[in-house]
């Protein structure tokens, strides 16, 4: 059975040729969507194997919008395509837990590659999933180990994340919580929506931010630096959830 792909891309020429490559390499191409909404649509009645998807989509809602509603109600394999693979931009797509990035231009030979290793990876997955309940997240929830036991912290207390070296402070409302953990291994059991990196050693909840400049966010109390290569995004976001 043929590999249904949908491409979500806002430039049509650019949809054209990857949807010229793929029918090349074997795929079955779907129409191609231009917006998020199209997309939605297109999910709903085509039910694609696959979505590759730009990040940004024009105006209005963007292709890390799209992949969190895939994630979350669709349950699809997606690859994310652009041009960007700025530090800020890939913190955030990899926060999405794409099963695959690809930076515009590429040929057909790593589009094929990409794809196969997406689909295998998300395979591997699915699976996991199906035999191995996770022992960190439960619905509004997350559990974690301090020296002797775990701990059940209310993820909407979470202030903010601190790193420092080979551990994380969490910081609530009420606490501060160490453990030991990377960004990259923490950070997948939280809701991407509301949490952001802004510097190399912090990640803030963004409904906690009270307020911001160009070179730092407050929370409470706590003045939390913000990287320049973060900044645009955090603005952009901020403006997204008001």
């Amino acid at each position: 059975m043929q590999i249904r792909i949908l491409i979500v891309e806002d430039e049509s020429l650019v949809a054209m040729d990857m949807s010229d490559m793929l029918m090349r390499i074997g795929y079955e191409v779907l129409p191609a969507a231009y917006s998020y909404d199209e997309a939605v649509a297109a999910l709903e009645s085509q039910h694609p194997d696959l979505i590759l998807m730009d990040i940004q989509l024009g105006h209005g809602r963007t292709g890390l919008d799209l992949a969190q509603l895939v994630r979350d109600k669709y349950h699809k394999p997606f690859v994310f395509i652009t041009s960007h693979s700025d530090r800020a931009t890939v913190t955030h797509a990899a926060a999405l837990r794409p099963n695959g990035y690809l930076v515009k231009p590429f040929g057909r030979e790593d589009l094929y590659t990409c794809i196969e290793v997406a689909l295998a990876n998300f395979a591997g997955t699915e699976q996991a999933v199906a035999t191995t309940p996770s022992p960190w997240q439960i619905d509004a929830s997350v559990f974690v180990k301090t020296d002797t036991k775990y701990i059940k912290l209310n993820i909407s207390d979470i202030h903010y994340l601190e790193s420092d070296g080979n551990y994380i402070h969490i910081v609530t409302d009420k606490a501060k919580h160490i453990i030991r953990s990377s960004f990259r291994e923490f950070l997948p059991n939280l809701p991407a929506d509301f949490f952001m990196q802004v510097h190399k050693s912090y990640v803030i909840h963004l409904q906690k931010v009270d307020a911001l400049s160009h070179t730092e966010v407050a929370i409470g109390k706590a003045t939390i630096p913000l990287s320049r290569n973060y900044k645009d995004d955090l603005f952009d976001r901020i403006r997204r959830i008001q």
